[in-house]
């Protein structure tokens, strides 16, 4: 008569229900003890006490994510708490046991997809649906433990139902983190092999690759990082140390096609200062014969004006917009010269 809803109010009063029939721990929970001593109060009777209307499936995967909503919820109080009562109150196992417990239902959830989508494309998914009905019978000894205090055991529990949940998942097709981690660490050592070589022919060409080189070390460091981890069997880390890797190869890449933009773009504003200087002879040589060279200065000062525009979009790095402008700025010196 507490309340509809198992919170605070219901746990309480199951924790008092527990204790006046001796039941240890009063953890208000109500979990295999409960359940035996409930039916023996009842009449004795054996049957399950969800509800009966709900098949075996339905009633075990309610009880999973109630329990495991509960579960996650309490924890994420106890957590927001006074951060030293709740450091002393939630101890490393019961963290490690908590957190199992969550992998593992997400890695159910996951084996449950790709079943259905194997499932779907007409394969023979027996094996991995057996997997997971182990799993989620892991589960639920690992979340039971939990309540009644048992943290060791429901680790291993929860670890156990993982396992399953992952034979399932990669049985029926699905790519396990470890496989992505392996194979995403190949490709950016592959990666990091070629863009080696194109930074020793952009050196060879006399460009600028001091900042492609610290990142492409830097990605080397990260790599390394992704292949201990890896030999260490934390394929989690090993795939993010990997992702982190192949960005740093990204960045690295970008830094030497900018390097490349920007020898391109010195390239151009030097033709264009050469293109405006022989303008500017030939302008001289025509007015001291006497000639009408006014069209010829307009182009000139226009060419002036691009050029410096070019130098203040190279000073700024953007080394497209510079070229063009300096290209711009060589073809009104040449055009100028024409006009003579």
């Amino acid at each position: 008569n507490e309340t509809s809803l198992f919170r605070t109010l219901t746990e309480e009063a199951v924790i008092r229900w527990q204790e006046a029939h001796d039941i240890i721990p009063a953890s208000g929970y109500f979990g295999g003890l409960s359940q035996t001593k409930y039916r023996q109060l009842a009449g004795g009777g054996q049957g399950d006490i969800l509800s009966p209307s709900a098949s075996p499936e339905d009633a075990t995967v309610a009880a999973l994510k109630s329990q495991i909503t509960d579960l996650m919820s309490d924890l994420d109080d106890l957590k927001k708490s006074d951060t030293d009562s709740s450091t002393e109150k939630l101890s490393s196992l019961e963290q490690e046991a908590r957190d199992m417990i969550q992998d593992a239902l997400r890695k159910i959830d996951d084996a449950e997809d790709q079943i259905e989508d194997a499932e779907d494309d007409g394969e023979d998914v027996t094996d991995p649906k057996g997997d997971v009905e182990d799993a989620k019978d892991d589960l639920f000894d690992a979340i039971e433990a939990y309540f009644e205090g048992d943290f060791e055991d429901a680790l291993e529990y929860a670890d156990d139902a993982y396992d399953n949940a992952d034979d399932a998942f990669e049985d029926a097709g699905g790519e396990t983190i470890e496989d992505r981690a392996e194979e995403l660490i190949e490709e950016v050592e592959e990666a990091i092999d070629d863009l080696w070589d194109d930074i020793d022919d952009a050196e060879d060409d006399g460009e600028d690759v001091d900042d492609a080189e610290d990142l492409l070390e830097k990605a080397e460091d990260t790599l390394r990082d992704a292949e201990d981890a890896f030999d260490e069997d934390d394929f989690g880390d090993a795939l993010d140390f990997a992702e982190d890797a192949e960005r740093l190869v990204d960045d690295a890449r970008d830094a030497l096609e900018e390097s490349d933009d920007k020898e391109d773009a010195r390239d151009a504003i030097d033709d264009a200062e050469d293109a405006i200087r022989d303008a500017e002879d030939e302008i001289e040589d025509a007015e001291d014969d006497g000639e009408d060279v006014d069209d010829a200065e307009e182009l000139l000062e226009r060419a002036e004006d691009k050029l410096r525009d070019a130098e203040d979009e190279y000073a700024d790095g953007d080394y497209d917009d510079a070229k063009e402008l300096a290209e711009e700025a060589e073809e009104l010196a040449e055009e100028a010269i024409d006009e003579l």
